[in-house]
């Protein structure tokens, strides 16, 4: 073999380093596991986390435990520490303001973070929140017999979770789902429970209780509330009519009230702009104008409001204000099109209602498909 092609055989740089890292973990934590206490018993911290499917995935105890736990959640794997550590030095360094009060030990803040960032330099919790700040995460942190511990780098709903656990007091180790055993993303996410599960259960059948008597007076009453308290509307016989119309939606009802006032008020002014021409002796004005002023919406309402003041004026024989005016083709396209919009606006509101019912059940119920969420239920959590 030449020597060109030996170089070419060679491992390049990053290569090397990763496997001489990867050797260096390896000894690490072959070392700490033979210096530490006995392992947790079924009341220890593994069988703590057992109880709820999960398990500790162990990293070195080389002072970069930290970051490679917090790694191993975000990444898959702790390889990456190195760049984590120093990220997190930047962060503490740019939001000074918010760091130094808390440096222990009266070291000087420059000095601090300067030790931080060397390898192996044990970080402590004001790490960790830089860390949650900095990647837009909330650390969940583990320990024996004691809640969690929830650090909040957002207030974001939907924010990812990184959980780890603290053992020892002086070492971070990464859980996972029991059977995990890939290079992915964690992506557990924390449940709260009820401390009394038979009252959990009793909430639950009383509630279903409640969602099938859809119907009751009770019911009925508060829906006609909301609906007046939202229009206006004080007839609360026209309200009930209209909630039956639309099976009991009360943002249906409310859109229906709402159009409905605003036809009146469209046919109030189409009857005071018909009293003002016809006291001017000019013809009863039409539904539209040649102007386009007016509504389409009105179609027929209009000569009912109109009749009376036709008969006292007299400008018109008995014969002319029996049938209604002919809508125009251009009214009746007018009107097909409002109501088509109403239609889609109808089934716009169903698929969002039902979407929100829909995400609210799967938060507390089920496990997303596509992030392949593990949920782990806990009964208490102190957050930071």
């Amino acid at each position: 073999m030449s020597r060109k092609q030996a170089a070419k055989a060679r491992p390049g740089k990053a290569e090397t380093e990763r496997k001489r890292d990867e050797r260096a973990a390896r000894r690490a934590l072959a070392r700490e596991r033979r210096n530490r206490p006995a392992a947790d018993g079924e009341g220890g911290l593994a069988g703590q986390l057992r109880a709820l499917g999960l398990r500790l995935r162990e990293v070195p105890g080389d002072g970069n435990c930290l970051f490679r736990a917090l790694g191993d959640q975000l990444e898959g794997h702790s390889r990456g520490h190195l760049k984590h550590r120093q990220e997190t030095v930047d962060y503490m360094i740019k939001q000074r303001e918010d760091f130094e009060p808390f440096v222990e030990d009266d070291v000087p803040f420059e000095r601090h973070v300067a030790n931080l960032a060397q390898p192996g330099t044990f970080a402590g919790n004001d790490a960790i929140v830089a860390f949650a700040r900095n990647n837009q995460v909330n650390v969940v942190i583990h320990q024996v017999n004691a809640p969690l511990w929830q650090i909040r780098g957002t207030d974001k709903s939907n924010a990812q979770e990184l959980h780890i656990a603290y053992r020892y007091g002086e070492h971070y180790d990464s859980v996972r789902k029991i059977d995990d055993n890939s290079e992915a993303p964690a992506r557990l996410q924390t449940e709260m429970l009820c401390k009394n599960e038979s009252n959990k259960k009793e909430k639950i059948q009383l509630r279903k209780e409640e969602e099938s008597s859809e119907g009751t007076q009770n019911e009925i009453e508060d829906a006609v509330q909301k609906v007046r308290n939202a229009t206006g509307c004080l007839d609360a016989d026209l309200i009930v009519q209209i909630l039956e119309t639309e099976d009991y939606n009360i943002e249906s009802a409310i859109f229906a009230v709402l159009q409905m006032n605003e036809l009146k008020r469209l046919c109030a002014e189409e009857a005071e702009d018909g009293s003002a021409n016809r006291q001017k002796l000019h013809p009863a004005p039409a539904l539209r104008g040649e102007n386009g002023s007016g509504s389409g919406i009105v179609g027929s309402l209009e000569p009912e409001n109109n009749k009376p003041q036709a008969n006292q004026m007299g400008s018109r024989p008995a014969r002319k204000q029996q049938p209604p005016p002919k809508v125009s083709n251009k009214q009746k396209k007018e009107q097909q099109r409002l109501e088509k919009k109403r239609r889609q606006e109808d089934r716009h509101r169903q698929k969002v209602l039902a979407s929100r019912s829909s995400t609210s059940d799967n938060d507390r119920n089920a496990v997303d498909s596509e992030m392949q969420v593990t949920l782990v239920k806990t009964f208490a959590a102190l957050n930071i």
